[in-house]
């Protein structure tokens, strides 16, 4: 199937800040994956964090990939896509460094699209991420269904289908990039101990480069200011 993504529909599939750089190409790109049930509107304002993508020539893109999407197969090809009209549209160089980010459902994603991109991102940030995907399943009662609709038409048994795409699985295969993980201690709805303590070190007993923003007493996806700020550098540093 040709896909209907292209360089001139762009806003119909993933929101850009493209409006507020001042012309010229993009030193980078920062995709940004949603939370669980986000993505179902389009959005029209620019959020803060484009503001200050803009401020550094960063273009940020947030894929309309489905409240669901778990970064299946099918949200990978759709995010590829909306990559490939991107680097039509700014007719970008193939080396022009692409970062993942997102936070809870979308740090998981973030993660895993590193593992399966068709351009592998330069680096990646999550805050709060899934990261052992089979124990999410168990974590909250709000989840099984989402993570069934996702991994349901994979062809395998659905435990393996979770499997390859759980991040504390992959970490052998993961590219060799920098990580940034931020990650409360009171957080509840993706408990730390379970997922980033775990994921931060077995991909550090690998020797890649993984740096863990640990905040004491924050719950889920909360990030103190100076956190915060590391987090917006970090992810708008990459790229000439």
């Amino acid at each position: 199937m040709t896909s209907p993504i292209n360089k001139d529909n762009i806003e119909l599939f993933a929101h850009t800040n493209e409006e507020l750089l001042e012309g010229g190409k993009p030193k980078s790109i920062l995709v940004e994956f949603h939370g669980l049930g986000g993505g179902t509107a389009m959005i029209k304002e620019q959020w803060p964090l484009a503001h200050k993508c803009a401020e550094h020539d960063v273009l940020y893109v947030l894929p309309y990939s489905g409240p669901w999407s778990w970064m299946n197969k099918f949200a990978i090809r759709f995010v590829d896509e909306v990559m490939d009209a991107i680097f039509d549209r700014f007719d970008l160089p193939e080396d022009t460094p692409i970062i993942s980010s997102g936070y809870s459902m979308g740090g998981y994603s973030a993660l895993v699209y590193t593992r399966y991109s068709k351009r592998t991102p330069a680096a990646c940030a999550a805050l709060c991420p899934v990261c052992d995907f089979a124990f999410h399943y168990t974590e909250r009662d709000d989840i099984p269904r989402t993570i069934y609709l996702a991994y349901m038409g994979y062809d395998m048994p659905f435990e393996e289908a979770i499997k390859s795409a759980s991040p504390v699985e992959l970490c052998d295969t993961m590219p060799d990039i920098p990580y940034a993980i931020y990650h409360g201690t009171a957080d509840i709805e993706v408990r730390k101990d379970r997922h980033s303590d775990v994921f931060v070190a077995k991909m550090r007993a690998l020797g890649r480069d993984v740096r863990y923003t640990e905040m004491e007493g924050l719950g889920h996806c909360a990030m103190t200011g100076v956190a915060e700020g590391e987090y917006h550098e970090f992810v708008t540093s990459f790229g000439k």
